[in-house]
C-alpha cells in the first residue's frame, strides 16, 4: 500500500514537471523557419480612440501579431505615458498584448492620453520604432487642444531628447492633476487634448525617465492659457540657490588666467569688478587689463590669432616679395586646382537636395540654440604685466549662477619658477 502511494506521488510529480516543460515551451518562438527581422505589428488599440466611456473601469490594451517579449514590470511601465499622470501605472504582459491602467483606477471624468512609446519588441528582439496612442474620455467632451514645446538642455547647449512636459491647470494645488508629454527622438514634445485654460507649463530633462521632475534634474517653467494652441521654447538648467565657488586658477600664458567654477554662471553677470587679484606676501593690487567669459576670450583669441598670422603672412609675402622679383617677371603663375565637386550619394534622387529634411531640421535646431549663449563655468582674466615666476596670487571672484544666486570665493595660484627649473 505504501509503495502504491509513493508511485503515485511519482507519476503526479513526474505530470506536474511535463506540464511545466510544455507551457514553458509554449512561450518560446520554435526553432527553425527563415529569420525573421521584421517588428511586431499593432493590430488593435482598446477602446476605441475618441471614445467616451463614463465609468471606464478596463484596461487599455495594446493587441500585437505575435509573441512580444515581456519585460521587468519598471520597464514595462517605461514603455507607456497617461496623461493625466497617476501615481503608479500597471502595464500587464499577455502575451501579444499589453494591458494599461493606472493602480488606483481611471479617474472619472477626465480626458485621458495613453502613449505606447517606440521600444516594444518581439521575442527575436526585433523592436517596434513608432508608438501609438489612444485618446479616450470618462465623461466630458474631448477638447481640440495642442500645446508644442521645444526644451533646451541649457547646460549642454542641445535639444532635450529625454524632455518631459508638465501642464498644471492654475491654481495649483497639492493635489492638482499633471498633463504630461515625452520628447520624440528629434527632441520635439506635443501636448494634446487637454482642457482649455491657464496653465503653469514645466519643461523638464528628464535624466531618469521617470515621467516626474526631480529635485536635481534641469527645467524651465511658463505660464500659458490654452484655448486651441500654445507653443514655448524652454531654457532648462539645474537650479542652486548657493553661488558659484571658485574652484581651479590656471595659467594659460605669461598674461592671461582661466579661472573655472563649481557652476555655471549667469551669462548677463557683469564682468568689470567681478575679479581682484593680489600679490602676496604683502597682498598688493595687481592691475588687470580684462575680465571676459570663456566665449568672448575665444573672440577674442581668433581676433588675435588671425591678425598675428597675416602679420607674419605680410612679413613673408614682402620678404618674397624683395628676392623673387626677377623669377615672378619670368617664371608664369600656375592656377591653384580647381576642387571636385562633393560625390553624391547613391540614392539620392535627380534634382533632390541630399539630406533636406536633415538640414531643415538642423537648420531649426541652430536657429532655436542661436537665441541664447553657451552656458560656462569659467572667466578669464588677462594682467596688464607678465606674472612674475615663482611668485603666489590670490585670486578673488564674485560671481552669479543662473538662479540670481551670488558668491564671493578665492583660491591661489603658484606661478612656477622657470629659473630654478631644471632644463630639457
Amino acid at each position: 500500500m505504501a509503495r502504491a502511494a509513493r508511485d503515485h506521488r511519482r507519476e503526479t510529480a513526474r505530470l506536474g514537471l511535463l506540464i511545466l516543460a510544455t507551457a514553458c515551451a509554449a512561450a518560446q518562438e520554435p526553432p527553425g523557419g527563415p529569420p525573421d527581422f521584421a517588428p511586431p505589428v499593432l493590430r488593435e488599440i482598446r477602446p476605441d480612440s475618441s471614445a467616451i466611456l463614463p465609468g471606464f473601469r478596463d484596461a487599455v490594451v495594446f493587441a500585437f501579431d505575435e509573441v512580444i517579449n515581456e519585460r521587468p514590470p519598471a520597464e514595462m511601465a517605461g514603455l507607456v505615458v497617461v496623461s493625466p499622470r497617476h501615481d503608479e501605472i500597471r502595464v500587464a504582459w499577455k502575451r501579444t498584448r499589453l494591458e494599461v491602467k493606472p493602480r488606483d483606477g481611471w479617474r472619472d471624468g477626465a480626458v485621458y492620453r495613453v502613449v505606447l512609446l517606440p521600444g516594444v519588441a518581439d521575442l527575436r528582439n526585433n523592436r517596434l520604432r513608432e508608438g501609438a496612442e489612444v485618446v479616450f474620455s470618462t465623461g466630458p467632451a474631448i477638447p481640440d487642444t495642442r500645446v508644442d514645446a521645444s526644451i533646451i538642455d541649457w547646460a549642454a547647449h542641445r535639444i532635450a531628447t529625454r524632455g518631459l512636459l508638465e501642464a498644471f491647470p492654475l491654481p495649483v494645488g497639492r493635489d492638482s492633476t499633471a498633463y504630461i508629454a515625452q520628447a520624440d527622438s528629434a527632441g520635439d514634445v506635443i501636448l494634446t487634448r487637454i482642457p482649455p485654460g491657464e496653465y503653469l507649463l514645466f519643461a523638464v530633462v528628464d535624466e531618469n525617465r521617470n515621467q516626474r521632475r526631480d529635485r536635481r534634474e534641469a527645467f524651465d517653467s511658463l505660464t500659458v492659457r490654452v484655448d486651441t494652441t500654445a507653443q514655448g521654447v524652454f531654457w532648462a538648467f539645474v537650479r542652486d540657490t548657493v553661488g558659484p565657488q571658485l574652484r581651479e586658477v590656471a595659467q594659460v600664458d605669461s598674461v592671461t588666467v582661466r579661472l573655472t567654477f563649481s557652476q555655471r554662471l549667469d551669462p548677463a553677470m557683469p564682468t568689470d569688478g567681478a575679479v581682484h587679484v593680489r600679490l602676496l606676501p604683502d597682498s598688493a593690487a595687481v592691475p588687470l587689463g580684462a575680465v571676459w567669459t570663456a566665449a568672448r576670450y575665444d573672440s577674442v583669441r581668433t581676433i588675435e590669432t588671425a591678425a598675428r598670422d597675416s602679420a607674419l603672412r605680410a612679413a613673408a609675402d614682402s620678404a618674397a616679395a624683395q628676392d623673387t622679383t626677377a623669377a615672378r617677371d619670368t617664371v608664369p603663375r600656375q592656377r591653384p586646382p580647381v576642387p571636385a565637386p562633393p560625390a553624391a550619394r547613391p540614392d539620392a534622387r535627380p534634382g533632390q537636395p541630399p539630406d533636406s529634411a536633415a538640414a531643415a531640421d538642423s537648420g531649426r535646431v541652430a536657429e532655436l540654440l542661436a537665441q541664447r549663449p553657451r552656458l560656462s563655468d569659467q572667466l578669464v582674466v588677462r594682467l596688464t604685466a607678465p606674472l612674475i615666476p615663482g611668485a603666489r596670487y590670490v585670486f578673488e571672484a564674485t560671481t552669479t549662477n543662473l538662479s540670481a544666486a551670488t558668491a564671493s570665493s578665492r583660491t591661489l595660484l603658484a606661478v612656477p619658477d622657470t629659473a630654478t627649473q631644471p632644463a630639457r
